[in-house]
């Protein structure tokens, strides 16, 4: 297994543990007193602001090391990097680069390539449902509080996940997007790069 073949696997690994479809990791809280029964659902089991932070810098920097490790197949291939065109045209993938820059060295010590300076706010685990892009999708997820059983159902590319999400913003608070959803383009774009400079891209396995 080559290097880079392992840091794109290493990517999809980063991608499972912010990006997750299996929900048995969600148990319900249920109890009885004498007065009341209660069920409650936390998507978030638990998981602490450290776990949670750790959970995104894996991301971050498995998505933006993919730059240098591009740059040195090319080299070694005998084929042209575009891997900083793409960073300066895509701004889901500045923006992933620039969040590394900031978490290697506490602050960013050159021109930031996104135009901005970027921080990630409100870090937590949630359930998102999407319809994806695809006619006719759908997504359901519904939960019976008196036995505490939960159920998905998909159509097309409908899809029910926990994801580590939060809102990336600018040095003034302004927010510029959902962590999650910069994560997953800015990798796609990554991905799509390294299948035109001709390197095997392995399936996700999401």
């Amino acid at each position: 297994m080559s290097t880079l073949d392992h840091k794109i696997r290493q990517l999809h690994e980063a991608l499972a543990k912010a990006i997750n479809s299996d929900l048995s990791s969600v148990t319900p809280e249920r109890g009885l007193t004498d007065q009341t029964y209660y069920c409650k659902l936390d998507f978030a089991q638990g998981k602490g602001d450290s776990e949670l932070h750790n959970v995104k810098t894996l991301l971050v920097a498995n998505i933006a090391c993919l730059r240098d490790h591009l740059k040195a197949w090319c080299s070694k291939s005998g084929k042209p990097f575009h891997g900083d065109e793409l960073i300066d045209t895509d701004q889901n993938v500045a923006l992933v680069h620039d969040l590394w820059n900031i978490d290697k060295h506490a602050e960013l010590n050159r021109p930031p390539r996104s135009g901005h300076q970027p921080e990630v706010h409100n870090l937590r685990q949630a359930l998102r449902l999407s319809t994806g892009t695809a006619p006719g999708s759908s997504s359901v997820f519904t939960f019976d509080p008196s036995t505490g059983a939960m159920r998905t159902h998909m159509q097309g590319s409908g899809s029910v996940e926990l994801v580590i999400s939060g809102e990336v913003v600018n040095e003034h608070g302004a927010v510029l997007g959902d962590f999650a959803q910069i994560c997953e383009t800015a990798s796609t774009a990554w991905e799509q790069l390294l299948k035109q400079a001709g390197v095997p891209v392995p399936a996700r396995q999401l």
